[in-house]
């Protein structure tokens, strides 16, 4: 799992370019209007929309670079902030100075896995690890993914870290097309490839945007403009032109190429290559498989006995709500409703939001179908959209 980043002072201008590295090929970009004393932002991401990286109207600049996990000290004196504290300082502050103010007043217990690049116009950066602050010294700074504040400076292994501090010694003038080449030049492929490469400029607020580790093809995105438009959110593969690359690897979370067959009631259900089998969590489940590359999505089938005057509409409330309240909480019933498989068998359709360890929002589309006396539940559990995946239970069969 690799991302790259970068903060470059060229003149007039200042420069951050960033690979996202990741198994999701579900990117997204987002506009956040500004509100009274609010900025407005752009933020890019994928289909959960928790943001990865953005920029708001001042020119501050954030992304997000995972570590491995490590245990975050939580000052007694320092709260927890109420909501997401990231979205906070992008609708609040201008500065690094102004963002580090406001993030030192809170407790970062959730920076256990994950450090942040921050950036602004005046050309001020920082690292922010869960346990330290690393401050931009000289006209650059680069992050990828360990922690500089435990690293000595002459034993740093990472290539694409060293890679990037080569290349940027050997700029010329242009550096907008210095940080494109160092970008290129530690782009990823294979199972976390980069799904997206930006390069902002923070005092112009556009931001060069490039796709799945093509660099031959570019959109400018200038967010003044677009705050002005009122866009709401942009599928980012739509910007670009057909990458048979790019459709190859979503194919593999989409395309049903292993199943899982039951015997008694005789039914079977398709699933992507990219999903691996695990073990079930309780004894309704009959089968759980997850995305190799992730915890979520989940993919898990259950049968259990019908009751004799079991109707499927009270299935998704009465039934499958709290065997999800057994591992988690704030269930919610989102929608309701009758179905048809794709081979016209009824079912009934169950939209349910919650939470995972008190903390994770997941969202779940469970079919139930009856068949021989048992209740079949053919559920997708997910912290992002579900309808692009909604095919795999839909996939459910009886022969």
């Amino acid at each position: 799992m690799a991302c790259t980043g970068l903060v470059v002072q060229d003149g007039e201008r200042v420069l951050v370019g960033n690979n996202e590295d990741w198994f999701n090929p579900r990117t997204k970009i987002w506009f956040i209007q500004p509100v009274n004393d609010r900025y407005g932002s752009v933020f890019f991401g994928f289909d959960n929309f928790w943001p990865q990286g953005g920029m708001n109207q001042k020119g501050l600049f954030f992304d997000a670079f995972a570590l491995k996990p490590k245990e975050v000290d939580e000052p007694v004196a320092k709260p927890r902030f109420k909501g997401n504290l990231i979205k906070e300082v992008m609708a609040t502050c201008a500065t690094v100075e102004e963002a580090l103010t406001l993030i030192d007043q809170y407790s970062l217990y959730f920076m256990t896995s994950f450090q942040l690049l921050i950036a602004d116009a005046t050309g001020e950066a920082a690292i922010i690890e869960g346990n330290a602050v690393i401050r931009k010294q000289g006209d650059s700074q680069m992050v990828t993914n360990f922690r500089q504040s435990e690293t000595d400076p002459e034993k740093i292994s990472c290539w694409r870290y060293l890679k990037a501090r080569k290349l940027l010694t050997e700029c010329r003038e242009d550096r907008l097309h210095c940080i494109r080449n160092i970008l290129a030049a530690t782009s990823q492929e294979r199972d976390y490839p980069t799904q997206y490469s930006n390069i902002y400029d923070l005092n112009g607020r556009k931001v060069h945007v490039y796709y799945f580790h093509n660099f031959q093809e570019e959109v400018v995105i200038d967010l003044e403009k677009e705050l002005e438009n009122k866009l709401g959110m942009i599928d980012l593969p739509t910007l670009f032109s057909t990458n048979s690359e790019a459709q190859a690897f979503s194919a593999r979370y989409t395309d049903l190429k292993k199943e899982y067959v039951h015997s008694a009631p005789r039914f079977v259900v398709r699933y992507p290559g990219a999903y691996d089998i695990d073990k079930p969590l309780d004894d309704s489940q009959v089968f759980l498989s997850k995305c190799r590359y992730g915890q979520v999505p989940v993919l898990t089938v259950s049968v259990t006995p019908a009751e004799a005057d079991m109707t499927l509409s009270r299935v998704g409330g009465e039934i499958y709500a709290p065997r999800l309240r057994e591992v988690g909480k704030q269930v919610k019933i989102l929608s309701n409703h009758p179905a048809k498989l794709e081979d016209g068998s009824e079912v009934y359709e169950t939209r349910i939001a919650w939470r995972w360890q008190d903390k994770t929002k997941i969202n779940s589309l469970v079919l139930s179908a009856i068949r021989e006396n048992k209740l079949i539940n053919v559920a997708l559990h997910h912290t992002g959209e579900l309808d692009y995946l909604k095919h795999i239970p839909y996939s459910l069969s009886f022969k």
